[in-house]
């Protein structure tokens, strides 16, 4: 497998550098802490005090993978107490077997909610571990808060 070498013209594949943008998962190999055989797809998320965020994908054939959020730091929101990621195992999926998780402040009464904790800037983390197949790339929605709903899809 090839090694993927980074720099300021040729930014990781799988980290996005514009707000609410998630690229195109992939395998990173060899490169720095990586799994060998997990998926990534990474990017800022940005969203004002009356705002949320829709992302819409689907979870592909894999052992294992999720959506959590991290501060600055690389570390993750309060995952004790508070609910700060979705996995396959706890999302409740659309009719046609995708997904619509909601990155909000405040809980919108959708099942697939994910707390923000009020912060305003974080990070989306997806990993996949080994996945099967290709990988559908998730897309990101702003959206006013007032316009959600629980059955959005």
């Amino acid at each position: 497998m090839a090694s993927i070498a980074p720099s300021e013209d040729t930014p990781i594949p799988f980290v996005s550098r514009v707000p609410n943008e998630l690229p195109q998962p992939i395998v990173p190999g060899n490169m720095a802490f990586a799994a060998f055989d997990a998926a990534y797809s990474m990017a800022p998320y940005l969203i004002g005090d009356d705002e949320a965020l829709v992302i819409r994908g689907r979870w592909p054939e894999c052992v294992f993978a999720n959506l959590c959020l991290w501060n600055r730091w690389s570390q993750m929101y309060d995952y004790v107490n508070r609910q700060v990621s979705r996995n396959r195992a706890n999302t409740t999926l659309n009719a046609d077997g995708s997904f619509t998780l909601v990155l909000a402040h405040s809980d919108p009464g959708h099942p697939n909610w994910i707390d923000t904790e009020g912060r305003n800037l974080g990070t989306m983390f997806f990993r996949f571990f080994l996945p099967q197949g290709d990988i559908e790339k998730p897309l990101c929605e702003v959206v006013k808060f007032t316009d959600l709903t629980p059955d959005l899809v």
